[in-house]
């Protein structure tokens, strides 16, 4: 995002939005996880660069890493609501068998138990460090929660600059978050098609200073 003008050569294209993995507001965090190329970017001037452009933002982020603590819930969720990112995406540390993470855990005996159906991100399996398993499944479910009010939907989608990205980020989190059961129930009943006009008229294009960029008819959503 940051290097080039790949970005800006993408959004011509049709680029719409972005899934990016922020992970962590922490050095030390990111360090862990083995995010060391993220370590001392600027995350706010490469989210300043995609909403100049129109792509909106889902930022995805891990909550149950060493450093955490119990503020690190509002922390991560007002960065959020502060930098405008249109969804988020929250997960509890999950340690997947075959990975380094699971062979460090496992070696410290910090594995609790093998059961598949639980290693989702939604779920603590390991034994925590700094917050309790309950802080932490309470402190994510939270963190979903506050993210998608309407009242930080609201202050979110204020924080852009352009009236046009303001009115698209409220109609796109708030519509696509707060009637989410109704999503699913068009995608199972395959009446999805149906909403193509509505949806396109949220993303079809998107002002870049004094310029409209026209976009490919409508790419996957994250």
């Amino acid at each position: 995002v940051l290097r080039g003008d790949l970005i800006e050569k993408a959004a011509e294209a049709g680029l719409r939005s972005v899934f990016i993995g922020f992970e962590t507001l922490s050095d030390v965090n990111l360090s862990q996880s083995n995010k060391k190329q993220n370590i001392g970017k600027s995350y706010e001037e490469a989210i300043k660069r995609l909403h100049s452009l129109g792509i909106m933002i889902n930022g995805s982020f891990v909550f149950g890493l060493d450093e955490d603590d119990k503020d690190v819930f509002k922390r991560t969720v007002d960065w959020g609501v502060r930098n405008a990112l249109t969804t988020s995406t929250y997960h509890i540390l999950t340690p997947y068998p075959g990975t380094r993470l699971y062979q460090s855990m496992k070696q410290q005996d910090r594995i609790l138990h093998d059961n598949w159906s639980l290693y989702d991100t939604r779920h603590v399996v390991y034994k925590t460090k700094g917050l309790s398993p309950t802080e932490l499944k309470e402190g994510y479910d939270w963190a979903y929660q506050s993210f998608y009010s309407w009242s930080n939907v609201w202050k979110a989608s204020w924080q852009h600059e352009q009236l046009q990205h303001t009115i698209k980020h409220f109609a796109y989190a708030g519509g696509w978050k707060k009637f989410e059961p109704l999503w699913n129930f068009l995608i199972k009943t395959k009446g999805l098609n149906k909403m193509l006009p509505l949806l396109e008229a949220i993303l079809s294009k998107v002002n870049s200073g004094s310029k409209t960029i026209e976009k490919s008819p409508f790419p996957a959503i994250s």
